[in-house]
């Protein structure tokens, strides 16, 4: 076994994921068929699902011209004629509701080193989550996505595929040594990557308006690099599926019903429990813990690759936001190099003694240890599908025991 997870470390730990274009989900994912809507998490039931997946999927299918309204919406899901799959199954993943249709854009991710592909929506402007992460839908939604598949991912694609791509290993490496953990913090390597796309544009043929209009874009995306994130982690992720015998976890992803996890020698079965609820904060006085759904999101991938909780000493400005000091983060990284193959020896924690993230977390380790992983994440709403808060919350110890059986 540990040599099987050797080489599954070396495959995650190694990995180059690289953002090389945006298009639009039907042009660029492989077999993406109009009817098909794509959420976040292990399988679960549209009549089960907590409202962002509910309301993200009725809106999907009303913005593909699947359904005029919900009641056709849903007599479509249920007919079979609107059909649902996990994102992560089809290589894509986002945070909260992971909401991927045929005509929205999506980011593009290749892993250089096996030509492993990852996808994600990217964020929606001034309009945040929007369908994609919060489930919402409404007309300034439905023309701010085509806008972004008809005017800004054009420009994007043609910024990467001219200029050339961004390895986002490299960005969030940088990301770490200036604050971010890249989860739930990411002030910093926002900026780092407007200036690279800037960098990029400039040797694309862009005109001035074109480029003005992209970098104005971006510039109010906040966290736009959060969703570049997710499909990195999906491709490095998925790189090192496939070992016999590995127990490295490839997949970390909840629905708000369950939640599940893959593992290397498994390949893309999913091993589920209940999904865990949220510590941490609200926003307003008005919304409580109560309201929250339970962990939404294929986002925690970011965390297997060995970021956001892993990385927590990274960030003292968010771990002072939660009431925690540096030495709280210190001790966290501590805790999970318990369940982990490793370090990674690209993600740099100048705060922690060993100097480097811990990496490869191995389901038999999480067993034998009784430490779960920790993951860093936006609370949404189990109501309004809106995000409320920003918080953490513990891997169920279940995914991995069935992982073993």
């Amino acid at each position: 076994m540990r040599e099987a997870n050797k080489i599954a470390f070396e495959k995650l730990t190694l990995a180059r994921p690289v953002l090389i274009g945006c298009a639009t989900a039907g042009e660029v994912m492989p077999g993406f068929r109009k009817n098909w809507i794509l959420h976040s998490g292990p399988p679960v039931a549209f009549e089960t699902m907590r409202g962002p997946h509910r309301m993200g999927i009725v809106g999907a299918a009303m913005l593909e011209g699947l359904a005029r309204d919900e009641k056709e919406a849903v007599g479509m899901i249920e007919s079979g004629e609107i059909e649902l799959g996990c994102a992560n199954d089809f290589h894509s993943g986002g945070p909260g509701a992971g909401i991927t249709s045929y005509s929205m854009a999506v980011l593009v991710v290749r892993e250089e080193r096996s030509g492993t592909l990852g996808f994600a929506p990217p964020i929606e402007g001034a309009l945040g989550g929007g369908l994609g992460g919060w489930g919402v839908y409404h007309d300034a939604v439905r023309e701010n996505l085509k806008r972004i598949a008809g005017t800004y991912a054009p420009l994007l694609d043609r910024v990467l595929k001219q200029g050339g791509g961004i390895d986002i290993s490299d960005l969030f490496a940088e990301g770490l040594r200036m604050g971010d953990e890249e989860h739930t913090r990411q002030a910093a390597t926002d900026k780092l990557f407007l200036s690279l796309v800037l960098e990029r544009s400039l040797k694309s043929d862009l005109t001035d308006s074109e480029r003005i209009t992209l970098l104005r874009w971006l510039n109010e995306c906040r966290r736009f690099v959060h969703h570049a994130g997710c499909a990195a982690a999906v491709a490095a992720l998925k790189s090192a599926s496939g070992v016999p015998g590995s127990t490295l976890v490839t997949a970390m992803c909840g629905n708000g019903c369950e939640f599940g996890i893959k593992i290397s020698a498994s390949g893309e079965r999913w091993f589920t429990a209940p999904a865990p609820t949220f510590h941490g904060r609200c926003f307003s006085p008005s919304d409580s813990l109560r309201d929250a759904a339970p962990w939404l999101g294929d986002s925690s991938n970011v965390e297997a690759w060995g970021l956001g909780g892993m990385a927590a000493a990274a960030a003292p400005a968010l771990l002072r936001e939660r009431g925690q000091s540096p030495d709280d983060g210190i001790r966290q990284c501590a805790e999970m190099a318990e369940i982990c193959f490793g370090r990674s020896p690209r993600f740099a924690v100048p705060l922690i003694p060993e100097g480097f993230a811990p990496a490869g977390i191995l389901a038999d380790r999480v067993v034998e240890k009784n430490i779960t992983p920790v993951m860093h994440g936006g609370i949404l709403s189990r109501v309004t599908g809106g995000q409320i808060g920003v918080g953490y919350a513990r891997t169920p110890s279940a995914c991995f025991e069935k992982a073993l059986a």
